[in-house]
């Protein structure tokens, strides 16, 4: 890389792993670096990372990006997964691990609050379903459960607000990421005075709301001195910021991730608010929302069938040659509890229809037909304003599990050539930031795509009747 070329860098905190991108404003990746992070599962339900951990996780990719870079970058951004809570004291010390997505810890709390008026008034206003991963139910679980923690905890912060706070020496919170908290007014973008009642906290415990690209600065002494003085712009929510960097930016082209978890996103300038379905309406910035669902069960299930089989008992050559339909066996994902959208913590997975024919292939098919079917059931209750779905994710390299879906939705789904959306959305939050661009659209000319999957109609139509079977043992499990 040439010392004149400028380059943004885009940071994503991931449940499994952090990532550190740099990359062109032409959108050339010139480095990209990873580095994991356990979690930890003191007991059931809880999910757990330690602060210290995600901290060097960041440290970490940093390093080893200023190996491979000869000067600063012109500025940096930040992506963070959703839903995290630290409790920490006066001197900003974690009182607790973080919280992650998939604790359950809060989910008394959480059924207590769903369904009621108080409830649905919330989500209309925060955006955020009544669930155990959002904040809201976690700190009011540790007011009902933790109360020598909580009586303790001058602030309560995310992980990115945490990390933010140890490299520059201050943080805010950017609307993005505090959309998913439960805890913020989407529409006002002020922290919502009846949540913080409930949650039994003072808005002076969060920290201060701020836009995706206000900017601190870097003044660690345990960074290379490149990355000092560096402005590094708050970012966002991974979720929102992988439609960012998918440039995904109409409502007619949903974004469809599966990595262990999976969602399906639309880029809008107005939130879905569906009581039934409670779409979740979180902020990109203050011009857009990223409206859609997400599950707990995605590629998580296909590795659980491949380690209960054995290596190798699961070719996908074999799974392809079967029609449609897995031969009639039907597989309900919900291994981890479910989010979108039946919202039940405490649901469990089965396959349906089991007969002596069936063999490890069925199993696999099934298993790929029946996420794709949980992430369509959340596409029944968006706007019929889709027109093709743009794929990112490990579920990326099955070409068959990317076909299933477009079969399953009747819609093209096209596969990001750009790797690591969330952090290249964190990348391009960076470039408008340091008035490198003035609009995102501005970078729509990067889009890549690698390949388009188009449905077969006669699959379609086939999936959509095995989807209203799937749809009546749902309703008949979960009544």
């Amino acid at each position: 890389m040439k010392a004149d070329t400028p380059y943004f860098v885009g940071i994503d905190i991931g449940t499994t792993s952090t990532k550190a991108m740099a990359l062109t404003l032409e959108g050339k990746t010139l480095a990209l670096e990873r580095a994991s992070t356990p979690t930890l599962s003191p007991q059931a339900g809880f999910q757990e990372q330690e602060p210290e951990a995600l901290l060097q996780a960041v440290m970490e990719v940093l390093k080893k990006l200023a190996r491979q870079l000869v000067a600063p970058p012109a500025a940096m951004g930040m992506s963070c997964a959703m839903h995290s809570l630290i409790a920490a004291d006066e001197a900003g010390a974690p009182l607790t691990n973080a919280l992650l997505w998939s604790d359950r810890r809060s989910e008394k709390q959480a059924e207590r609050l769903k369904g009621t008026a108080e409830g649905r008034g919330f989500y209309k206003t925060c955006g955020t379903p009544i669930h155990p991963m959002s904040p809201l139910c976690k700190i009011r679980w540790m007011q009902e459960e933790s109360s020598g923690i909580f009586q303790r905890t001058a602030r309560f912060l995310s992980i990115k607000d945490y990390v933010l706070q140890r490299l520059c020496g201050e943080c805010r919170a950017d609307i993005s990421l505090a959309s998913a908290t439960g805890l913020m007014d989407i529409r006002e973008l002020n922290w919502r005075p009846e949540a913080l009642a409930y949650a039994g906290i003072e808005e002076a415990q969060l920290p201060r709301l701020a836009s995706p690209t206000h900017t601190l600065v870097v003044n660690t002494e345990k960074l290379p001195a490149r990355f000092r003085g560096v402005p590094i712009a708050l970012g966002g929510s991974d979720g929102c910021l992988a439609n960012l960097g998918s440039l995904a930016l109409s409502p007619e082209e949903l974004v469809l991730t599966i990595g262990t978890s999976g969602a399906l996103r639309a880029t809008r300038s107005e939130p879905i608010i569906d009581e039934d379905k409670q779409i979740f309406n979180y902020r990109l910035d203050e011009e857009w929302f990223v409206c859609g669902g997400a599950i707990n069960n995605g590629g998580i299930t296909y590795q659980w069938l491949s380690e209960l089989l054995g290596p190798g008992r699961l070719p996908e050559q074999a799974a392809s040659g079967l029609p449609a339909g897995a031969g009639g066996l039907l597989f309900l994902p919900y291994l981890l509890g479910e989010r979108a959208p039946i919202w039940d913590a405490n649901a469990s997975g089965a396959f349906i229809g089991v007969r002596r024919h069936h063999g490890p292939a069925h199993f696999h098919r099934a298993v790929l037909e029946g996420v794709a079917f949980s992430l369509y059931h959340i596409f029944r209750g968006m706007p019929a304003a889709a027109r093709q779905i743009t794929a990112n994710g490990g579920f990326t390299h099955s070409p068959l599990w990317i076909q299933i879906v477009a079969d399953v939705f009747g819609l093209p789904v096209a596969t990001d050539e750009q790797e690591e959306a969330s952090a290249r959305g964190a990348a391009f939050v960076a470039m408008k930031a340091a008035g490198a661009i003035k609009d995102y659209r501005e970078l729509l000319p990067l889009k890549r795509t690698e390949k388009v999957f188009e449905p077969n109609m006669e699959n379609h139509r086939a999936y959509q009747k095995e989807f209203k079977r799937y749809l009546s043992l749902v309703a008949l499990k979960f009544r």
